[in-house]
């Protein structure tokens, strides 16, 4: 029955705040008792909270029984302008003994009902990329690559790092400079931030970055303002992780366009060098290769035996392959670029859950 309706008894519909318990409920008992959604209803809040008459969330039931559900992040989550135009989805699971293809019914019935231009999913699994692929969604992977300190010539994070990734030749910065702002200054940026974000898809705003990472409630993170001539190009933002008594920087977004990327070392190196942190890495769709190779960005697919671990909590020494795909209505705007956190791959995932004591005023 895939793409047809469901058995009478079964409705679809979007959720609202009164249907979390049974949501949570849903996934403890057919994802994990140990999600942390389940641990840490908060995180779920966090994550798919809209508003009283809606959640973020799209599910099957018969009133009694939860069937399926398929959770999804749109850019209006953080800033209500933005709407429903652009989505990701996040959560996708139904029932053993649910009706075939009602998870395929939960993914159309919400492309349906929202009719976004982007819909994305980072993070999906072998077994779904048959029903993407099916629909039309283009599908890849993403990119994973890191510049290194030189200061650090014994890395304690990754492992196979190339004796040349370290190095303090570096390269040329082409005119671009990389200025670290605190809170208040991202909050001054305003207009700024918003022309930045028409630089590509999904859409962004500085709204946006104000709800999604200065007042994320757990994580802190830190900006750094990317200029050419005394001209902003773009807002790159990372958070710092730790695991075997060393640290990393992780870039999970960037706001703006991405040709400084090909000056890398010499913007990134003298920060990771400052701070003490191994390396700095990113995860992306939608840069060229070869922006990232004249940057010095080095990646474990092209570069034999180089691991970057992914996983942090808890702590694992290997890559991750991220699979993503994604749907983009016909149009003649900016290009599409996904990165770490435009969907569930940069959230926390496991207690305690220490909330940020520098929110006051954000």
């Amino acid at each position: 029955m895939t793409g047809a309706a469901p058995p009478a008894q079964i409705g679809i519909r979007l959720a609202t705040a009164a249907d979390q318990p049974a949501l949570i409920e849903f996934l403890r008992d057919h994802w994990s008792p140990h999600h942390i959604f389940v641990a840490a209803p908060e995180v779920f809040d966090w994550q798919y909270g809209a508003s009283a008459t809606r959640l973020n969330m799209i599910f099957a039931s018969n009133g009694n029984t939860v069937f399926g559900v398929l959770g999804f992040i749109p850019m209006g989550r953080f800033d209500p302008a933005l709407g429903d135009t652009d989505i990701l989805l996040a959560v996708w699971k139904t029932r053993k003994d649910a009706p075939p293809g009602l998870g395929l019914l939960l993914l159309k019935t919400l492309s349906a009902k929202l009719n976004p231009r982007l819909i994305g999913a980072i993070g999906i699994t072998d077994e779904v990329k048959p029903i993407y692929r099916a629909l039309g969604y283009q599908l890849g992977d993403l990119h994973q690559s890191a510049i290194f300190n030189p200061a650090r010539q014994t890395q304690r994070i990754a492992a196979g790092v190339p004796d040349a990734a370290l190095s303090d030749e570096h390269a040329s910065g082409t005119g671009w400079s990389l200025s670290q702002l605190d809170a208040e200054a991202v909050s001054a940026l305003g207009p700024v931030l918003d022309r930045l974000a028409r630089a590509s898809l999904p859409a962004k705003s500085a709204a946006y970055v104000a709800a999604r990472y200065l007042r994320h409630p757990w994580y802190e993170h830190r900006f750094g303002l990317i200029s050419r001539d005394g001209i902003p190009g773009s807002l790159c933002i990372w958070r710092q992780v730790e695991a075997e008594g060393a640290s990393i920087l992780r870039i999970v977004d960037i706001v703006g366009g991405t040709d400084w990327l090909a000056a890398g070392r010499a913007l990134f190196q003298p920060l990771l060098m400052d701070c003490g942190a191994d390396y700095i890495d990113l995860m992306q769709i939608g840069t060229p290769a070869e922006v990232l190779a004249e940057g010095g960005w080095l990646s474990p697919a092209e570069v034999p035996g180089l691991v970057l671990p992914n996983y942090f909590a808890p702590f694992e020494r290997r890559t991750v392959t991220i699979a993503c795909a994604w749907k983009l209505r016909a149009h003649s705007g900016p290009p599409m670029r996904l990165y770490r956190a435009d969907s569930d791959q940069d959230r926390p995932n496991a207690l305690p859950l220490p909330r940020r004591a520098d929110l006051a005023g954000l």
